[in-house]
């Protein structure tokens, strides 16, 4: 397996496809239990070792979108908040390009419609 290939078959099950946050979530969780499987023959093999290495290394990688797409979704909501709310005033801040942006990615990850590129 080439070293900058996904563990086992995870990379193509959705290939192309948005994942939430909950599905880095869920494809951590597959990983961690496939390292977990590959453990007991660490030691034996160096081909395990480095299978055993990636999958944790792409545990990591998500688990770590998981952590960033749900601080853009909280950090649109206390913006959308306080743009509600009328005793704040927000001076022009940069937030609001932020928000901006991560709210577009959060509108194409959800449209049905959407076609690949």
């Amino acid at each position: 397996m080439p070293p900058n290939a996904a563990p086992s078959d995870l990379a193509a099950t959705e290939a192309g496809e948005p994942r939430s946050a909950a599905g880095h979530c869920a494809a951590a969780e597959a990983l961690f239990a496939q390292a977990r499987a590959i453990y007991p023959e660490v030691s034996s093999r160096a081909y395990h070792q480095n299978e055993y290495k990636r999958c944790l290394d792409w545990a990591r990688m998500h688990l770590r979108l998981a952590e960033a797409m749900t601080a853009g979704a909280g950090l649109v909501l206390a913006h959308r908040q306080l743009l509600a709310d009328p005793d704040v005033r927000l001076r022009s801040t940069y937030i609001s390009a932020e928000t901006r942006l991560w709210g577009e990615y959060f509108e194409n990850q959800h449209d049905p419609a959407r076609r690949p590129a």
